[in-house]
């Protein structure tokens, strides 16, 4: 592996390892945040803050409460399962089916969505009687739906669409439909900006960029989930960098070796230069012996790994071939005659 080889895979391990760093470092702030939030009981203490607060409003607390439609009759109906209603509706459509490989010369079976559709009605956090709307729930993170239908139908055809399929190369099995709700009177955690106005007290996005969470699970559980995925990045980061400090040591190792390397081969050849014979004036220069490049200087050099001898060292130098079998040209050493 040459030293420049080394050089940009130690820049592109420590590319990985910036990048792994980083989202570790968003992952701590994420959790400090978690950590520094306003966490509170939806009650009458909940009312009294926001009503002391600045533009009366939490920039970033924690509430948890039942999830309840903010009308009765407001609710969602799933159309495959009997007395299921929801607040947030989720349906996938999938498609499997089985493709020929041209590489591989096998079949594989793939998956494609080929809908999804999510629908939700307005809704809020209840508890102790007091009411806390939510809004913009399908931009929170975090919010796992309860999978109410898992159903695949087999696609059956005839003996010539089968024929087909498989000259084709492309075979549908079946779909597969997901419906996912979150029922009514689910525990939710949220997370966000808390405000009390004229329709009451909300939690959304927050305005500083923070991250919006709707879960069911509680505080302490979210912090440990995001602190167990912390480690795993942290782990990551080490590990590239510690590979892209390898590759620069061996790239530096390659580039000293590499430079030493060309010193001794220029030594080398200026050795030879002065050692090597020279035809004087008037001497008479055998055809046997000349070089099969220049014919003018006796063959002075021994071309290695082939061990030819058939040029002069100014045009051994020139090319990087033998002349004669073609192979490349490892090392030339001189000859000497007495």
């Amino acid at each position: 592996m040459s030293d420049y080889l080394c050089l940009w895979a130690g820049l592109g391990s420590a590319a990985v390892s910036a990048i792994f760093y980083a989202v570790y470092k968003n992952r701590e702030g994420t959790i400090r945040s978690l950590q520094d939030a306003v966490q509170m009981e939806i009650g009458p203490k909940l009312i009294d803050t926001l009503r002391k607060a600045e533009n009366h409003s939490i920039p970033y607390g924690v509430v948890r409460g039942e999830a309840i439609p903010l009308k009765r009759t407001e609710v969602i109906r799933s159309a495959h399962v009997q007395d299921a209603i929801g607040l947030i509706q989720r349906i996938k459509t999938r498609e499997h089916k089985s493709e020929w490989s041209k590489t591989t010369r096998l079949w594989h079976d793939v998956e494609r969505t080929i809908s999804s559709a999510a629908t939700s009605v307005p809704f809020a956090l209840l508890h102790k009687g007091i009411l806390v709307k939510v809004t913009e729930p399908m931009s929170a993170e975090k919010l796992q739906l309860k999978v109410i239908l898992d159903k695949f139908e087999p696609v059956s055809g005839s003996v010539a669409d089968s024929l087909v399929q498989w000259a084709t190369g492309d075979k549908t099995k079946g779909f597969q439909t997901i419906e996912e709700m979150l029922p009514v009177g689910t525990a939710l955690t949220g997370i966000g900006e808390i405000s009390l106005d004229g329709d009451g007290i909300k939690i959304g996005p927050p305005k500083s960029g923070l991250t919006y969470y709707l879960s069911q699970l509680t505080l302490d559980a979210i912090i440990r989930q995001l602190q167990s995925g912390k480690k795993i990045w942290k782990v990551l980061s080490a590990i590239f960098a510690c590979g892209s400090g390898i590759l620069f040591l061996v790239s530096l190792y390659l580039y000293i070796k590499r430079r030493r390397d060309r010193q001794i081969e220029d030594d080398f050849i200026r050795r030879m230069q002065h050692d090597v014979t020279v035809i004087g004036d008037g001497e008479v220069l055998d055809p046997q012996g000349a070089c099969v490049v220049c014919m003018d200087r006796p063959r002075n050099v021994v071309i290695l790994d082939c061990g030819h001898i058939c040029c002069c060292l100014e045009c051994a130098r020139q090319v990087n071939n033998c002349p004669v079998c073609r192979r490349p040209i490892a090392r030339l050493v001189p000859t000497y005659h007495s």
